[in-house]
């Protein structure tokens, strides 16, 4: 494996301003500083999907999935879906990075090759079983400790307790006031970090779960050494995923393996996450244009 050529250096660039023309469009553009790269040519990436072995991860909701106001109501694109499958032939691996938990995962992308890494890197499903550390397992009698006492305490119209095992997430998207339902939680949840609990916030969510120095960022690095890549794309929308952009970023640059953070821009993409991406396209449509592009290339297909 060898570290990007000259010509198509990495960005530098990733602080440029965006083409204003060509690639998928749609109407998240206007929201976003002038930061990544917009992606409107897979051209940039082919010295990328070149590299052998190669890796595709992928976060889902946001990503792969609208966002919606209930986590249950989420689904793939059936394009997603489609694109994915054709990767997953032609390339060593494709993994999906979620919040989610590895057996809801699954369900939602439905597709049985794929490496499954949920709980933002707690959880692993991979040849048909599942992997959690066992330092986590103490933590799952606490979080459901806490879900009946959270539960107790919360007076909040539209507060949605999501168990994911050893994580416990307090959705208030449905919140009227989510403003002051964000106050409340932080409230609620200040006793668990005494405690030694983590607390993690991403979109319109709360997640409590282990102390553990496990996250986006640390699984994407176990799945470049598991698989020893050469290259890799990683895809994702939320704040949790800036971890992974950043971990890419430094193998990058340690001369490690060669690869690119995209961006998904939405209306809840905020200005961190576009500053830490290499390129950015535009919501679901421009995952899908992106993904076919994707498996035309690692298809020998001219996309």
């Amino acid at each position: 494996m060898s570290p990007m050529p000259a010509g198509q250096a990495w960005p530098a660039g990733k602080h440029h301003s965006p083409p204003e023309t060509g690639g998928p469009q749609g109407g998240c553009a206007i929201l976003l500083a002038v930061m990544a790269v917009r992606l409107n040519d897979i051209g940039p990436l082919k010295p990328i999907l070149a590299q052998r072995p190669f890796g595709l991860a992928t976060d889902i909701d946001g990503t792969l999935s609208p966002i919606v106001d209930r986590p249950d109501a989420a689904a793939v694109t059936p394009l997603c879906r489609r694109y994915l499958q054709e990767i997953t032939r032609r390339v060593e691996v494709v993994a999906v990075i979620s919040g989610r938990a590895p057996e809801v995962a699954r369900r939602l992308v439905g597709l049985e090759k794929l490496v499954y890494i949920g709980n933002h890197g707690l959880s692993w499903w991979r040849q048909g079983r599942q992997e959690t550390p066992a330092e986590a397992a103490p933590y799952e009698t606490m979080v459901r400790e806490a879900k009946r006492k959270l539960a107790a305490r919360l007076d909040l119209p539209g507060l949605l307790l999501e168990d994911k095992g050893p994580i416990l997430a307090l959705h208030y998207r449905q919140c009227a006031d989510r403003q002051a339902a964000r106050l409340a939680i932080l409230d609620a949840l200040a006793p668990w970090r005494t405690q030694g609990m983590r607390i993690r916030e991403g979109r319109l969510v709360f997640e409590l779960g282990p102390p553990l120095d496990i996250h986006k960022g640390t699984a994407l690095a176990r799945l470049m050494e598991t698989y020893r890549l050469g290259g890799i794309l990683y895809l994702g929308d939320d704040l949790t995923d800036v971890e992974a952009f950043k971990v890419l970023r430094h193998w990058r640059q340690e001369g490690k393996v060669s690869g690119a953070a995209v961006a998904v821009a939405n209306p809840e993409s905020g200005p961190e996450v576009m500053k830490e991406a290499d390129y950015w396209v535009d919501s679901i449509p421009g995952v899908e244009w992106l993904l076919g592009a994707i498996a035309s290339v690692v298809g020998g297909k001219r996309p």
